[in-house]
């Protein structure tokens, strides 16, 4: 099947999302962020072998975003500019050898540069992956196909923690990393089949309906976007830098316990992306607004996420403290379907490699913030309750962003944007 590369998607009810391109970028995102988690699965040991206690490996975890978060809108720009297929497959091999090459690092200054360096690498993913999204899937199945996407995400670290945590307990931290690496670099081969049947990942021929950056940056809706994001992301990476720590030295588990706990709290929180995503879509399709919908999603996710947190902070009983777990995972899911199509829908095809790249940007500040401070945080109070406050607290901020700063969900009109920057 060839992909759609006009100026606008299909956005008719008969439009189709093309399902081998929603399939890749799910697997691609399931080994994106199965690499990128792989450090928490192995820091309890690794952290012993190399003498690293809880500020330096607060650093190592929370380093890839500083490349990751500010390489963002630079990566967007690329996607739009030379194409978001060509864009991603070069991400991804950086990221895979990145992975690979973790296995022989022989102290901190290793990890520290490969870290960054797959934060580069992972840095292509989003704008490239929204922008293919946003040209070749009909607005009709835009929830839907993106939930589908996300789910990686949330399967990614399940599967890093279940298979790399069986390897790491049979062959040790480094031969984990090693064939983590190794096996993330088959699916460049699938995807160098279906980019060379398909164009809808290559650039697009300019129009005057281009935005600049400048323009992009004069949306109320795109600085709601990030306000939303960064305190979303914030109690996310809180919990995926943190959470076999916290079940270990919080909670008592031993290694094997902690692998499926920390795996059944992505499963729950997969399942969700996916319900989430197809039940937002057949809402819209009996009558709700994208407005309405994608709305009543985040603010739901970013209040739920963050009076979970909070009561995680209080309760005792690991039967209380596993339900909160598990209905903070439930709460995440909400988010994932509903702020990228808000992004797709604001940007358009244009404009969504540049968009995501900025949001991103300062969404994933909190990548670079939340292990930080987190570490510090376990250090000085000597326990989680502390970090569990901070993170509830940055999550049930993010209604801010998403009901008071942005605005109306509806396409820019960048036409009519450029217009009034020539005038003003």
């Amino acid at each position: 099947m060839r992909l759609y590369n006009g100026p606008m998607p299909d956005t008719s009810p008969a439009g189709r999302a093309p399902v081998g391109l929603v399939a890749l970028l799910a697997v691609a995102l399931l080994i994106n962020y199965a690499d990128r988690g792989s450090i928490s699965v192995a820091a309890p040991l690794l952290g012993k072998e190399l003498a690293l206690g809880e500020i330096e490996i607060g650093w190592v975890l929370g380093l890839f975003y500083w490349a990751y978060a500010p390489l963002q809108p630079v990566m967007g720009w690329c996607a739009d500019r030379f194409g978001p297929a060509r864009v991603l497959a070069a991400g991804f091999l950086v990221w895979s050898v990145a992975t690979g090459l973790m296995g022989i690092a022989g102290g901190l200054t290793a990890l520290v540069v490969l870290r960054l360096l797959m934060g580069a690498g992972e840095a292509t993913f989003y704008p490239s992956a929204l922008s293919l999204l946003s040209r070749n899937v009909p607005a009709s199945q835009r929830a839907r196909a993106t939930a589908t996407m996300q789910f990686g995400a949330l399967i990614g670290p399940a599967a890093g923690v279940l298979l790399g945590g069986a390897v790491m307990a049979k062959f040790g931290w480094r031969a984990m990393f090693l064939v983590m690496g190794a096996a993330s670099l088959a699916w460049l081969f699938s995807w160098r089949r279906w980019t060379k049947r398909s164009s809808g990942g290559n650039p697009l021929s300019a129009s005057a309906d281009d935005p600049p950056y400048a323009a992009i940056l004069r949306q109320r809706a795109l600085w709601g976007g990030m306000v939303g994001t960064f305190c979303g992301n914030y109690a996310f990476y809180f919990v995926f830098s943190w959470l076999p720590f916290y079940l270990m030295n919080a909670r008592g588990l031993s290694a094997l316990q902690m692998a499926p706990v920390t795996s059944a709290f992505y499963i729950v929180d997969g399942a969700s992306v996916l319900a989430a995503g197809f039940l937002l879509d057949r809402w819209v399709s009996r009558g709700a607004s994208l407005n309405r919908a994608y709305k009543t999603a985040l603010a739901t996710s970013s209040a739920g996420v963050g009076l979970c947190l909070l009561a995680a902070s209080v309760v005792s009983g690991p039967v209380a403290a596993g339900a909160v777990l598990l209905l903070t995972a439930a709460l995440d899911g909400l988010n994932s379907p509903s702020n990228p199509s808000v992004t797709k829908t604001f940007a358009g095809p244009r404009a969504t490699g540049r968009w995501m790249g900025l949001q991103n940007a300062v969404g994933n500040v909190a990548g670079m913030t939340a292990p930080v401070v987190t570490g510090y945080l376990v250090h000085y109070s000597r326990g989680y309750t502390l970090p569990l406050v901070v993170s509830g607290s940055v999550a049930l901020f993010g209604l801010v962003g998403w009901l008071v700063v942005m605005p109306e969900v509806k396409p820019v009109d960048w036409a009519a944007e450029g217009r009034h920057a020539t005038h003003s």
